[in-house]
């Protein structure tokens, strides 16, 4: 029993070295803008700012270190922001800035390197109205997530990631035992004949094809989690909406098979010339 003790506590050990830390401060208020909506703007993204990999340093601990430092919250130099980040231990620190152009929210957010004061990452994100925050901060935050640190060979991959490396986007349906390399499909769609899905899926770009009926029925099974996806990334038609989807497995020189991704029959067969709806899968 002692030597199992001892070994849980090696593991966690280890686990809590390898595992690297990230504080988000709160957004500066900039142009036009009240803190107290900045303040609302941060609580929203951090809400969503998750990066696998990551220990998030609670809310109480970073403003225990600003209030010690005599720092003014929302308005910090990015000397100040490093200082904050180095008392606290941490790898990289989350800042922002919030100004209105045009009678529009603009949001910026940079994450900053403690060690070496470079900008690793930056993004940013503009609020129409009659458009949503939470959106518009979900979406940011996931791009910041895919950004901080997704290498695509050092990234471990779950079913549902939101995968946008180099320009490349789309939803992991599925992922290799170690996590490491998977598939995912298309945040855009289209309907058309047969022959024209296959150009259409090759026309976004490197690996994207036509998916076989296999993977559709594999990408069915996960469907609710795909879906989850699509809506945080502003996909307004999710998968389950949609009925017969062409696959690359042909039954004849004239019919192609499709699957029902809403339900109910599994598969069917179709005539090539018939509209049906289309997204395309790759491998990464």
């Amino acid at each position: 029993m002692k030597k199992l003790s001892i070994l849980i506590c090696a593991l966690f050990a280890v686990v809590t070295v390898s595992a690297q830390r990230v504080a988000v401060l709160d957004f500066n208020a900039g142009v036009g803008v009240s803190q107290a909506d900045v303040d609302g703007i941060s609580a929203i993204f951090s809400t969503y700012f998750s990066p696998r990999g990551y220990i998030l340093v609670e809310r109480t601990q970073i403003d225990r270190v600003i209030d010690g430092q005599n720092f003014q919250r929302g308005k910090l130099t990015q000397s100040q922001m490093i200082c904050i980040g180095k008392i606290l231990n941490v790898d990289e620190i989350v800042v922002g800035s919030v100004n209105i152009v045009a009678n529009q929210y603009n949001v910026d957010v940079r994450i900053l390197n403690v060690k070496s004061g470079i900008i690793s990452v930056k993004d940013g994100a503009t609020w129409a109205p009659g458009s949503s925050y939470r959106t518009m901060m979900s979406q940011l935050g996931m791009r910041l997530e895919n950004q901080i640190s997704t290498s695509s060979t050092t990234r471990v991959w779950r079913v549902g990631d939101f995968y946008d490396i180099n320009g490349k986007q789309g939803v992991v349906y599925a992922v290799t035992p170690d996590g490491k390399h998977g598939k995912m499909v298309s945040i855009t769609r289209t309907k058309c004949s047969w022959s024209d899905a296959k150009s259409w899926c090759s026309n976004l770009g490197s690996g994207w094809r036509l998916p076989t009926q296999e993977e559709l029925m594999a990408l069915r099974e996960v469907i609710k989690t795909i879906n989850k996806t699509l809506a945080a990334v502003g996909e307004e038609m999710p998968l389950g909406e949609h009925f017969r989807h062409w696959s690359s497995t042909e039954l004849n020189s004239e019919s192609s098979w499709t699957v029902d991704m809403s339900g109910g029959h599994v598969h069917y067969y179709d005539n090539k010339s018939h509209n049906c709806y289309v997204r395309a899968v790759s491998a990464f």
